[in-house]
């Protein structure tokens, strides 16, 4: 994952240990017990739709006393930055390790697919007010923020 100082790469770089397994998933592996989340993606070119799986997450929070309620936010972007789809995950409450299992598909046509991005944001749910707060993201795509999550993008069109 990757923002806010939550991700401790090289320089907040990529972080050089991950891989896309044998089902598609990108799995980024734990460095220093920084937050990790595991995303699967697969672009169905007939329907014109890609397919993201948000699985789990991992180390979400450091309070073990107060584990955080968290969700995701799926966001669905074109290369002019304009949102085309927006999803969201079910609130976990009290977990610094939830599981999503969510999965949702967002319609990108063939002749845009490429210039397009999907943005994963992690927000947890905190106060008495139930402030929503980013604590980290990762875009996967034309915009990638890391390397990692480019190769993501260009295995998922290759497959």
């Amino acid at each position: 994952m990757h923002s806010n100082g939550i991700s401790r790469g090289h320089n907040g770089d990529s972080r050089r240990s991950s891989m896309v397994d044998a089902t598609g998933r990108f799995c980024s592996q734990p460095m220093t017990g920084s937050p990790e989340i595991l995303v699967g993606l697969c672009y169905d070119d007939k329907h014109e739709v890609v397919s993201v799986c948000i699985e789990k997450a991992s180390s979400l929070g450091s309070d073990n006393a107060h584990p955080p309620d968290s969700f995701i936010r799926i966001i669905g972007i074109d290369e002019f930055n304009t949102e085309l789809s927006r999803h969201k995950t079910d609130t976990i409450k009290h977990s610094t390790q939830p599981v999503y299992s969510h999965h949702c598909t967002m319609k990108f046509s063939k002749d845009k697919v490429e210039t397009s991005t999907v943005r994963v944001e992690v927000w947890t749910v905190t106060g008495i007010l139930r402030r929503k707060v980013q604590i980290g993201s990762i875009s996967i795509g034309f915009a990638s923020s890391t390397p990692d999550a480019n190769e993501h993008w260009h295995q998922m069109m290759q497959v």
